[in-house]
């Protein structure tokens, strides 16, 4: 069956078959409208709505004509039925469906209401049709707003907030003069503990009502905002008394000091405390009010609030009402004349309806002087009975008339028994700066600023809150890295640090006072704010004008304003400027409110961008990190693993490979390193990742590329542990799926792990085999980079075949033309290093072991410069076996000590076995038995694993050594006979065969 469906609500639309349908002018489109709402309608009707300043005749040609134009949007699809001569309807064989229809017969339906009934929608020279449109949209209207109101009232006794906040939100947007709606959100934030949202609803209401109408709120609005403001000093006397004080002791006794001065009459100042969100200001103004007596003075403490900026003087009248109140207890009397002054700028001044006092107004009184006379004389009068403390705190939302009152105050009135204590945030404000400006001039403020914590106060903090805790030292860290020190998270964590979800939440208060932080943002701050929150660390300001493409002097307006807000602050590296967020909670908060398909979109884009900055030429492991993250982040599952693989390949590329390629400095290297279980863990990872993402890709290019990477990492790792099987396995088929695919590089690193496996192994016959491949590839595909690594491949062919002289000249040819090449020279230098040990090798199978020990050094040297150390132990352990056949074992113990320290760090690398066997060997030499002992079971179990020819030769090369002395000595037959049961030349027949293999069998005779 045929489908249509019109969408009435908002921007309406049309489909037919789910294609949309175009009309071909407006009354067309209209008379189908009034069809799909009506059902059935006459041609005298529709001749009234559309052309009702027409005569009968051309109206009713008119119609005639729109209906045949409507038949033809629909394909002359029969979409009419005509009854007779004056009534049409719709054909009820044809599907039609409408938001409105759903809207109407469900009765508990309000999500079909996506906006007002044919928004926007007019038709010209159509009165009646104008009017019909009207009627409709206020009846569909009025249904909703019933509608929400029923389901205000069922989740306000469900305790729904949620949902009552969304209902009365929608309520709002559809009615913004809704009273009732405004005051049921202020309630619902009320008994949340959003104080700060209801006072902003009550200033939404207050400033349309007085904008439009002229009006102020209801008694009831007006009633709930005095509840919120009673609820907001009960919650603030529960937490002066209920909570306790930690350090400050500083600032305390400034204050405490410069107050004493007030007191005695001497020479004082008012007192500004200064600090970010958070810090303590109030509960550190709390602490010193309630350490002074009372009996004395006057108080005054007068609390500004947010979106309160525009209401002019609205603190100093709540200030002069209590102080007037107060000093009237005390039977202080006013002049009539002052009393009238006043009046005129706070309207009946017992009460407190004085919300309309026009900006404006306050303005060009303030510019007489008798308003800054009349409220210093009033001020005066009071202190004459007490002197006078008048706190304002957050005056950062002052309005600017109340601040410039307060300056000229604090100037003029320090000797008539007024003091003031102000709080403000750190951020920028032209006020504020203008008032500490005019006060400093004349020292009048001291400022005192707040700084965050240290970890060591963060200690001292919980312990002092939780005393007998048995909070350990990587819990107290972790609150210190995610409070960074502010003393309002601190406080916060502590309430939920034994809750079941630990501190990984966000506690209510908290998104409360972090969401009063971005309120008052424009759309472009939003914009590079939500940029900003998608990097875990710092946001490149080049990355951030890519993705806003606002103009570039925008963007540093934007961000100025920022840091200004104390939202953002800059930070550099090396030329590079970077934008971070003051505190890490600020950049969870608006992370966290990032829709999921935002957060898909922009880092998935933050990542492409980072991609192009990676040279081919490098690996470089921290922008893997990031690209991972941001990757995880957009749900891109592909790259995510892409780049785990990489970074992953970095890290055991330089702990697997014997002589790896260098690309960073020293530093970065030295950090580097996974031990077994990690390496492990990472791999079983990866695979079980590639697993989930083919059973959603399938066998794509993509995945078969990750796979590739996926087995070379395992293939080489289970080589290099001696699971020759299983390793060959992989790389085997690594070779084979690059070869599909053409991944040339991937079939060039098979062929060098091939080649490593039988070096381990000694196996020659395989070895050339793969060299042979490797250059016949090089050359076919023009692979350059590759010559130098299959020339040293080749030449060591040649020394384990016995052709030393051809394999020296071919390391010699590869160290010369890696010098050459100064551009890869550095990448390739540990290359030239184990040219050299390879030369060395050629000396000690010649016998001339000085001549070895030397070229030995060189590559040592090479390793100690650059400060690498994944490959001087092997360099060392030759070393120290030079050293000993020319009988220094002082050195060759230097060495080989060394190399083990080294080993202790790499599993299962060749060589240790070697190094463990002559350090048997010298303590044995020394006598040193046991001793001996415990390196050479170390040496037989390595030497087992990889299964080197070499190694295991020289594991039983000892062993032959010290069999020899067993029976003419008591006391190695002691240590030894238990673990060396064979016969001599069981040890001696097995040794030379090995060691004949890497053509070492002299040093039996030596």
């Amino acid at each position: 069956m045929n489908c249509i469906y019109v969408k009435l609500f908002d921007n309406s639309s049309t489909t037919f078959n789910e294609e949309i349908i175009s009309f071909p002018y407006n009354k067309v489109q209209a008379l189908f409208y009034y069809l799909v709402v009506n059902k059935t309608t006459t041609r005298d009707e529709l001749c009234s709505l559309l052309w009702s300043d027409m005569e009968e005749n051309s109206a009713k040609k008119n119609l005639r004509n729109a209906l045949y134009k409507l038949k033809e949007c629909f394909m002359k699809e029969d979409i009419l039925y005509l009854a007779n001569n004056s009534t049409i309807s719709l054909n009820s064989n044809i599907k039609i469906e409408t938001d409105v229809d759903k809207f109407i017969d469900n009765k508990f339906e309000i999500d079909a209401y996506t906006g007002e009934f044919l928004k926007g929608y007019s038709v010209k020279n159509a009165d009646n049709f104008e009017r019909w449109i009207y009627n409709t949209r206020e009846y569909l209207k009025g249904i909703y707003l019933k509608r929400l109101n029923e389901r205000i009232k069922l989740e306000i006794s469900k305790k729904n907030y949620g949902q009552i906040e969304k209902y009365c939100k929608l309520i709002i947007k559809n009615d913004e003069f809704n009273e009732e709606a405004y005051k049921n959100l202020m309630i619902c934030y009320k008994d949340q503990g959003k104080y700060v949202s209801a006072i902003k609803v009550y200033d939404d209401i207050s400033d349309i009502l007085n904008k439009e109408l002229s009006i102020t709120p209801d008694i009831e609005i007006e009633k709930v905002f005095r509840e919120v403001l009673n609820d907001i000093n009960k919650r603030h006397n529960t937490d002066k008394t209920n909570s306790f004080f930690y350090g400050r002791g500083k600032e305390i006794k400034l204050i405490e000091s410069t107050y004493k001065d007030f007191v005695e009459n001497k020479e004082s100042k008012s007192i500004l405390i200064q600090g970010e969100m958070g810090i303590g200001k109030t509960r550190l103004k709390d602490k010193f009010i309630q350490s002074i007596s009372k009996e004395d003075i006057y108080i005054s403490e007068v609390n500004c609030y947010q979106f309160e900026d525009e209401y002019s003087l609205k603190p100093w009248k709540k200030c002069i009402i209590d102080l007037v109140n107060i000093a009237k207890e005390d039977n202080a009397e006013f002049p009539i004349l002052l009393q009238s002054i006043l009046s005129k700028f706070i309207p009946e001044i017992d009460e407190e309806s004085f919300e309309n006092f026009k900006l404006e107004t306050a303005i060009n009184l303030l510019k007489q002087d008798v308003f800054t006379d009349s409220i210093g004389d009033i001020l005066k009068r009071i202190g004459n009975n007490k002197k006078i403390l008048i706190v304002f705190e957050d005056i950062q939302w002052m309005d600017s008339v109340s601040i410039t009152l307060l300056s000229s105050l604090i100037c003029n009135l320090n000797k008539d028994n007024i003091i003031f204590l102000l709080t403000c945030r750190n951020e920028f404000n032209s006020n504020i700066d203008k008032l500490l400006i005019s006060t400093s001039k004349y020292n009048k403020i001291e400022k005192i600023e707040l700084n965050r914590f240290s970890n060591q106060d963060v200690k001292s903090f919980i312990n002092k809150a939780i005393p007998n805790n048995n909070i350990s030292t990587e819990m107290i860290n972790k609150i210190y890295l995610e409070t960074e020190g502010n003393t309002f998270f601190l406080t916060e964590y502590l309430s939920i640090i034994n809750s079941p979800k630990g501190i990984n939440i966000m506690t209510s208060k908290m998104q409360d006072v972090l969401k009063s932080r971005f309120v008052d943002m424009s759309n472009n701050e939003k914009k590079i704010v939500e940029i900003v929150s998608l990097f875990d660390d710092v946001a490149p300001i080049s990355i951030i004008s890519q993705l806003t493409q606002i103009d570039e002097f925008e963007i540093i307006d934007i961000i100025e304003d920022l840091e200004k807000k104390c939202i953002l602050e800059e930070t550099s590296k090396g030329s590079k400027v970077y934008l971070k967020f003051t505190h890490r909670k600020l950049r969870e908060f608006i992370h966290r409110g990032l829709s999921q398909i935002r957060k898909n979109i922009l880092h998935n884009k933050v990542g492409k961008i980072i991609e192009k900055s990676i040279n081919n030429d490098s690996e470089n492991i921290n922008l893997y990190f990031k690209l991972i993250y941001h990757y995880k982040n957009a749900n891109n599952n592909i790259d995510c693993l892409k780049y785990k693989v990489k970074s992953l390949n970095v890290t055991l590329n330089f702990i697997h490979e014997r002589f790896p390629r260098i690309y960073h400095n020293d530093e970065f290297y030295n950090k580097l390193y996974y031990d077994e279980n990690i390496t492990t863990k990472k791999l079983d990872e990866i695979e079980q990742e590639l697993i989930e993402l083919k059973a959603v890709e399938g066998d794509s290019y993509n995945t078969q590329e990750l796979e590739i990477y996926i087995l070379h990492i395992k293939g080489r790792y289970l080589i290099r542990k001696g699971q020759y099987f299983e390793g060959l396995k992989c790389i085997e088929d690594m070779i084979d799926m690059s070869m599909e695919i053409n991944l040339n590089d991937y079939i060039i690193e098979g062929y060098k792990q091939m080649i490593c496996y039988c070096i381990q192994t000694n196996n020659t016959k395989e070895m050339i085999k793969y060299v042979n491949y490797g250059f016949k590839f090089i050359e076919d595909y023009k692979i350059n980079s590759e010559k130098v690594a299959f020339l040293r491949f080749k030449a060591l062919y040649k020394i384990m075949v016995g052709e030393y002289e051809t394999g020296e000249n071919l390391m010699m040819e590869c160290i010369e033309s890696l010098r050459k090449n100064k551009k890869i020279l550095n990448q390739y230098i540990l290359y030239i290093a184990a040219c050299y040990n390879d030369i060395g090798n050629i000396k000690m199978n010649l016998q001339n072991f000085e001549e070895a020990l030397e070229y030995y050094k060189k590559s040592i040297e090479i390793c100690e410069e650059k400060n690498i150390w994944i490959s001087i132990s092997l360099f060392q352990t030759n070393a120290g076996v030079a050293a000993y056949y020319l009988g220094d074992h002082n050195m060759a113990r230097y060495y080989l000590k060394k190399a083990l320290n080294i080993y202790k760090k790499i599993a299962y690398n060749s060589g240790e076995s070697i190094a463990q066997s002559y350090m048997s060997l010298i303590s044995f030499k020394e006598e040193k038995f046991k001793e001996s002992l415990k390196y050479l079971k170390s040496a037989d179990t390595k030497s087992n694993v990889l299964k080197n020819p070499k190694e295991i030769g020289t594991v039983l090369l000892v062993k032959s050594k010290i069999k020899d002395n067993m029976e003419s000595n008591n006391k190695i037959a002691d240590v030894f006979k238990d673990y060396l049961n064979e016969d001599l030349e069981q040890y001696v027949n097995k040794g030379l065969k090995y060691l004949k293999e890497s053509k070492e069998e002299y040093k039996f005779s030596s």
